[in-house]
């Protein structure tokens, strides 16, 4: 499988739930998204990313990966405002507004419901690949005059 880009209309789609007793272990979904996301250099990636319309995405890296099926945010609290990227918009670094602090909920492979405080970096990834599952972008998060001076530091880039 390979990632996504920008264009795609999977990244702009609402996920469907995962249904373990219809779309059975979610694991082979995880290995391929951690394969995917350990070559591009991620540190979260959702499976809308790789083509697959069902909620899940992992975050962390090769010493803590976590895989969230059906993840949802239970609280909120606090807010920043720090630079953040997506892999599948290459080189676009933005701006963006989230929580500080949230209260997570979702399924861990093995069907097993796990409630977990995520703080700072980890809280962002977190909202960061839910939104991806939402159909949402970090390129709508941002105004438009911020996303156009981005862009052209892209195209510099390039």
């Amino acid at each position: 499988m390979n990632l996504v880009k920008e264009n795609d209309t999977v990244l702009r789609t609402v996920c469907e739930a995962w249904d373990f007793s219809i779309d059975g272990d979610p694991m082979p979904v995880v290995e391929e998204m951690t394969k995917v996301m350990f070559t591009e250099g991620g540190i979260g990636l959702s499976a809308p990313q790789i083509g697959i319309n069902k909620r899940i995405f992992i975050m962390g890296n090769k010493d803590l990966l976590v895989a969230c099926v059906n993840p949802e945010i239970i609280t909120r609290q606090g807010s920043v405002r720090e630079l953040e990227g997506c892999l599948s918009f290459p080189n676009l670094w933005l701006h963006v507004e989230r929580a500080e602090k949230i209260i997570a909920k979702y399924y861990q492979v093995d069907n097993t419901v796990k409630e977990a405080e995520l703080i700072g970096l980890m809280a962002r990834v977190y909202q960061h690949e839910l939104d991806h599952l939402d159909g949402i972008c970090f390129d709508k998060r941002v105004g438009k005059v911020s996303l156009q001076l981005a862009q052209k530091r892209r195209k510099k880039l390039r």
